[in-house]
C-alpha cells in the first residue's frame, strides 16, 4: 500500500470534467451517512474512539518531547506502517491516534495520511464506522482525496450499504477516472448486492413454504377431532402441539399423515428412545421392532428382557390441570395404530410430543410399577367416598 512509505506525499489528482458538486459537499454527505450509522444499534458502539495508550507509544512519546510536532507526529506515523505491515492492525491504529495529537503543525498531507491509513487499520479490524469517519475528516481538510472515498465505499461495502458504497465509488472516479481499484470495487459492489438480493428472495421463499406448511399441518390437526392437548404453559405465538424444540409434528404432504416426535421410556432403567418422525399410520410394535431390534445396552446381553415378545406398552394419563396423584396408567394393545392411541379419550399430547412406558412382562420391577398407580387410584377413589 503506498500510503505506508516512510514519505507520505500527495499526488497530483486528474481535474474532474463537467458539473460536479462542491468538493467540501462530499465529506458533508459522508459524515450524513456516518450520522445514519450512530443511529443504529449494531453500529453504535463500533463509532467511539479507538483503543487505549499503550506503552510502546508512551515509550516513543518519552523520548523525544522537544522534537517539532510534524516529527514527531511522522516518527508516530511511520511506527503505525509499521504494526499495519505486521497486521498489528490495533496497535497501528493507536500509533497513528497518537501522531494525530501533534498536530501544531499545517502539513495537511500528513494529517490526511494519518487518518487514511487509520481508516485502512480499521477496514481490516471490521471497525466500519470508525474508517468511514476518518474518511469523512480527510476529505474536510483536502477534499480531492479518492483514497478516502474509496475506503469509505469499502466500509460501507462490508456494510451492505450498497448505495452508499456506489456513491462514494462514483466520487472517487470523479477524482481518479482510470481508478482501476476503484472499478474493481465497484463491480465487486454490483455483485455482491445481487448476491444480497439473492440470499433475501431465498430467506422469503423459506418463510412462505415455513407458513404454508404451518397452515397445512394447523388443518390436518383440526380435521383430527380426537386430538386432545395439555395447553398448561403454553408459550405465546405457539399453537398447542408446537414447543420452542426442533422436535415438532410434521405433515407429510405426500401421504398425508402426520408423523409425530415420540418417546419410548422405560422407568425400571431411567431410559429413554426417541422417534423423530412415528407416522401415525403406524403401529406401536412398528417402531419398537426397530428400537429393540438389538437388546438394549442397559438390559441383560445374556437374558434380555426387553424383547419385542416380551414388553407391554402404556401411556400415562394425567387430567389437564390435574396433579401427580391424579395420573393414571393406560395399558395400550402394541399392535395398535398412533393415530388411534393419540384419539383415544385419556390420551392427552402434552408439549407436542407423545410418550409411551415400555415394560417387560411377569417381572417384579412391572408389577411395582403398576401397584404404585393401582394404590393412587384406590386411594383417590376412597377420599371421593368419603366427601
Amino acid at each position: 500500500m503506498s500510503e505506508h512509505k516512510a514519505s507520505d506525499t500527495a499526488a497530483a489528482s486528474p481535474v474532474a470534467i463537467g458539473p460536479e458538486p462542491s468538493p467540501i459537499s462530499r465529506a458533508d454527505k459522508l459524515e450524513n451517512m456516518v450520522q445514519k450509522l450512530r443511529s443504529t444499534p449494531l453500529f453504535m458502539t463500533d463509532l467511539t474512539d479507538a483503543g487505549e495508550d499503550n506503552m510502546a507509544v508512551e515509550a516513543l512519546k518519552s523520548l523525544a518531547y522537544d522534537e517539532p510536532p510534524e516529527e514527531m507526529a511522522t516518527n508516530l506515523k511511520n511506527e503505525g506502517n509499521e504494526q499495519f505491515k505486521a497486521k498489528n492492525y490495533a496497535e497501528a491504529v493507536k500509533f497513528y491516534t497518537r501522531a494525530m495529537d501533534y498536530d501544531g503543525h499545517e502539513n495537511k498531507s500528513l494529517k490526511v495520511s494519518l487518518l487514511t491509513n487509520r481508516a485502512a487499520a480499521n477496514l481490516e479490524l471490521q471497525n466500519y464506522g470508525r474508517a468511514i469517519q476518518d474518511c469523512a475528516d480527510a476529505l474536510r481538510i483536502r477534499p480531492q482525496t479518492p483514497k478516502a472515498l474509496f475506503r469509505s465505499a469499502r466500509a460501507f461495502l462490508a456494510l451492505e450499504k450498497f448505495d452508499e458504497a456506489r456513491e462514494c465509488c462514483r466520487w472517487a472516479l470523479e477524482l481518479d477516472p482510470q481508478g482501476a481499484e476503484i472499478k474493481r470495487l465497484q463491480n465487486q459492489i454490483e455483485q455482491s448486492q445481487m448476491a444480497h438480493d439473492r440470499r433475501i428472495r431465498e430467506r422469503e421463499e423459506r418463510e412462505k413454504a415455513k407458513l404454508r406448511s404451518r397452515d397445512l399441518l394447523k388443518r390436518a390437526i383440526e380435521i383430527r377431532q380426537g386430538l386432545t392437548f395439555d395447553t398448561t404453559g403454553a408459550k405465546k405465538g405457539l399453537y398447542a402441539w408446537e414447543n420452542d424444540s426442533a422436535r415438532q409434528v410434521v405433515l407429510d404432504e405426500s401421504s398425508g399423515h402426520l408423523q409425530w416426535p415420540v418417546f419410548f421410556l422405560y422407568p425400571e432403567s431411567k431410559e429413554s428412545d426417541f422417534i423423530e418422525k412415528f407416522d401415525e399410520a403406524s403401529t406401536l410394535r412398528d417402531m419398537l421392532e426397530m428400537v429393540l431390534a438389538e437388546p438394549p445396552a442397559w438390559d441383560d446381553r445374556v437374558h434380555p428382557k426387553y424383547t419385542l415378545d416380551n414388553v407391554d406398552t402404556y401411556f400415562l394419563h394425567r387430567p389437564v390441570g390435574g396433579f401427580d396423584e391424579d395420573e393414571r396408567l393406560v395399558k395400550v394393545g402394541i399392535n395398535t395404530r398412533l393415530a388411534t392411541v393419540l384419539e383415544h379419550e385419556k390420551y392427552i399430547i402434552r408439549e407436542g410430543i407423545p410418550s409411551f412406558v415400555v415394560l417387560p412382562r411377569n417381572d417384579p420391577f412391572t408389577s411395582q410399577f403398576i401397584d404404585r398407580y393401582r394404590k393412587l387410584r384406590l386411594a383417590k377413589e376412597s377420599a371421593s367416598q368419603k366427601i
